[in-house]
């Protein structure tokens, strides 16, 4: 038999399944083990009333319901006597172990993680600016408009932070770069939570956020990269301030004044009088 007229078998596909895609209550509960694995969630967090959180995560009540229930036979999530949803003392991040091992943070690591967190959070920004589409915008609006209203609730403003940084890490359309900054965006967490019950922090987390919108919706790349790497800035010094190795004088980002300053006297008016 001629070479060319030979044939590979045909292979038979039929009996495969279908790819099958996750629901939205799996989805949820993906995202909230995701909230505990990078520490936005630890053990003995109260989780917020499930209408507020069905708002924060944007799914329907029922489906919120049904995640909640499948963490709690996982043990993830223990409903506590009288009322209310809590992250387990069980270290809920054991199920999540082989998923990551993150380092710690401290005094000596923390400016080269606001190096390393600047320069791939940065990058992501600038390519999302150019890749990022109208829907993915009108989400992120939807966040900000949320987190105008929980500026006195850490723990919803935590998560529906985590949600906004991974609606832009996914914008940019490259997921070697978004793992990595969903990498850094764990680290030091615990320190970030402090800081997040700091009077100020949220607020000036807001204006850098509206900040990224609107860089986003120019659509121009230097703008995004900027505002973003404004905003790991105010996020390290915030961090510092909490790690207490930053002095209460330097907190000036923390608690942003928004006032516009009195007009200063001139020599010539004080001598006037």
């Amino acid at each position: 038999m001629n070479e060319d007229n030979k044939r590979l078998p045909m292979v038979n596909l039929d009996h495969m399944d279908p790819i099958a895609r996750p629901s939205v209550p799996e989805q949820v509960a993906g995202k909230l083990l995701e909230l505990v694995r990078t520490g936005n969630l630890k053990p003995g967090d109260r989780l917020p009333p499930e209408r507020k959180l069905a708002q924060v995560l944007r799914v329907s009540r029922p489906s919120l319901r049904e995640a909640l229930r499948a963490l709690q036979i996982l043990g993830v999530l223990r409903v506590q006597h009288g009322g209310g949803i809590y992250v387990s003392a069980l270290e809920p991040g054991d199920f999540l172990a082989p998923l990551a091992k993150l380092m710690a943070l401290d005094a000596r690591n923390a400016d080269t993680l606001h190096e390393a967190r600047s320069v791939i959070e940065g990058e992501v920004a600038a390519l999302a600016a150019a890749r990022i589409t109208d829907e993915e915008l009108e989400r992120l609006r939807a966040i900000m408009v949320l987190q105008k209203r929980l500026a006195d609730d850490p723990i919803s403003f935590r998560m529906s932070d985590a949600e906004f940084h991974q609606i832009i890490i996914g914008a940019c359309r490259n997921p070697f770069l978004g793992q990595m900054a969903m990498s850094y965006y764990s680290y030091g967490m615990e320190y970030r939570r402090i800081a997040s019950e700091t009077p100020g922090v949220i607020s000036r987390s807001l204006i850098d956020h509206e900040g990224i919108i609107k860089a986003l919706a120019s659509r121009n790349a230097e703008r995004a990269r900027t505002a973003m790497i404004q905003h790991t800035s105010s996020i390290h010094q915030t961090t510092k301030v909490a790690m207490g190795t930053l002095q209460p004088q330097d907190e000036s980002l923390a608690q942003p004044n928004l006032a516009p300053a009195p007009p200063r006297k001139s020599k010539v008016s004080r001598a006037r009088k």
